[in-house]
């Protein structure tokens, strides 16, 4: 049996080498964190809609305001002469009017590259299983919670992503069907949304540079969509300290200067952004909203 001072020894050699393996796990999950940021090279979000800061909307919905922006803007899509976008739904066209506030050139050019992206995503397909799928994982959601400028709330909540099910054509999907099933509300259309993207228990492996790359340069510019705020909650250490900054980085200074990173498990830090009423339990929230139940509605649309 060894001496006590040989057994402090043993000790201290222990727990030297406990010290060391936790040392080389945190530098090669930092080498990980930062391979992934780099990844993220070359994206692109100059081309998102990004909603002035407290900005209402200038035009009432139903109002002879809304009528005439709407005529102008038939008249610059007669002049496109694309008999699809022409031909599209009166529904449709007032949403890309309303979420390009008003501005009938631009509403008209949005028609056009809205109706280009569902053909390119290939949103009407039969075989939809990664779709629906990817709906019943709760990861993108619009819970229906509004902010105090109308804003209506998507929910993110990337622990739920498996990249090597979900590629970033199915993301793409799902985006734009939940996007285009929460416009059908016209508070929306006219004044944008703030997303909550809830980052705890997210993992580097639940993140997909290629697909959010595809996102902003691809989906979100040729979707009728304004951010007002992004607000990131609880990021993981790794993701706050490696990969976020780099992110942040390479967006728009305008689309940068919405986002708040709201750090730690505290959901009164949302509060700031979007009243408890507008917010779910699991944020803090007293707004009743049945997650499957909205998931069951919306593949039910499919």
């Amino acid at each position: 049996r060894p001496a006590p001072a040989c057994r402090s020894s043993l000790s201290s050699r222990s727990s030297l080498s406990s010290c060391r393996k936790k040392m080389s796990v945190a530098d090669n999950e930092g080498a990980d964190a930062r391979a992934l940021a780099s990844r993220f090279k070359g994206l692109d979000t100059s081309r998102v809609e990004v909603d002035e800061e407290q900005e209402p909307a200038s035009i009432a919905a139903s109002s002879s305001e809304e009528a005439t922006a709407f005529a102008a803007m038939e008249e610059m899509l007669a002049q496109q002469l694309s008999a699809e976008a022409i031909s599209a739904s009166n529904e449709l066209k007032l949403m890309c009017l309303r979420g390009r506030k008003y501005d009938p050139v631009k509403g008209a050019k949005l028609v056009s590259e809205l109706l280009a992206l569902k053909a390119d995503i290939e949103l009407s397909r039969s075989d939809n299983h990664q779709l629906k799928e990817d709906i019943c994982s709760h990861k993108f959601i619009a819970t229906g919670g509004k902010d105090a400028c109308g804003r209506g709330v998507l929910w993110m909540r990337f622990r739920f992503h498996d990249p090597t099910r979900s590629k970033p054509l199915d993301m793409a999907r799902l985006i734009t069907t939940v996007v285009l099933h929460a416009l059908q509300d016209s508070d929306c259309q006219r004044n944008g949304f703030v997303i909550i993207q809830d980052m705890t228990g997210v993992r580097l492996k639940n993140i997909d540079p290629s697909a959010a790359k595809f996102v902003f340069s691809t989906v979100f510019p040729r979707l009728p969509v304004r951010i007002g705020r992004i607000c990131l909650f609880n990021p993981p250490w790794l993701l706050g300290h490696f990969v976020l900054p780099i992110v942040m980085s390479l967006m728009t200074k305008k689309l940068r200067g919405r986002i708040a990173v709201l750090n730690g498990n505290k959901p009164e830090k949302l509060h700031a952004f979007v009243s408890p009423c507008a917010l779910t339990e699991a944020h803090g929230g007293t707004m009743a909203f049945n997650e499957q139940a909205w998931c069951d509605t919306l593949v039910q649309t499919l």
